[in-house]
């Protein structure tokens, strides 16, 4: 009867510490996760006002400048677009889209896989546009822009 009792106890302990480590390893993850969650929610919030053709340009402007960095608006005025949109926003999301932490930042690349990435930085407790960094190349390779201005060089 004993050898029983000590074998439930026992298999009770093990499901115990499955459960907590499935949960600690589930929390753990949400935590990680949560910056580049949050900027990619910052960034589809940009979406969603530099698209809003029906709104007010002013307001859709005031709401934009609350979604970038003040470094971003020291740098850059926002201005609408003749075709729609934004001035140097982005105008959409792929399905396919890239997001990751750069350091203490976010950086996401909207496009297929390939193509323009965003920064995102943590300043007065939200995630803010910051503007462009770089090209996201074929296998992950990164490739900045001037380092100086953060935005893309001219075309030829």
């Amino acid at each position: 009867m004993s050898g029983e009792r000590t074998s439930r106890l026992r298999a009770a302990a093990v499901g115990f510490a499955v459960i907590f480590g499935v949960l600690a390893i589930v929390v753990g993850e949400v935590l990680y996760t949560r910056p580049v969650r949050d900027a990619v929610g910052a960034y589809t919030s940009l979406l969603g006002v530099a698209n809003q053709n029906y709104a007010k340009d002013e307001a859709r402007l005031a709401a934009a400048r609350s979604l970038c960095s003040s470094r971003y608006l020291q740098s850059h005025e926002l201005k609408v677009a003749p075709e729609g949109g934004l001035v140097g926003i982005p105008r959409n999301i792929h399905k396919n889209y890239q997001a990751w932490r750069h350091g203490d930042n976010v950086w996401i690349c909207p496009t297929n896989r390939v193509g323009p990435i965003y920064q995102f930085v943590f300043e007065s407790d939200t995630w803010r546009f910051d503007g462009p960094v770089g090209l996201l190349l074929p296998h992950w390779e990164v490739v900045p822009y001037v380092e100086t201005s953060g935005d893309p060089p001219d075309s030829p």
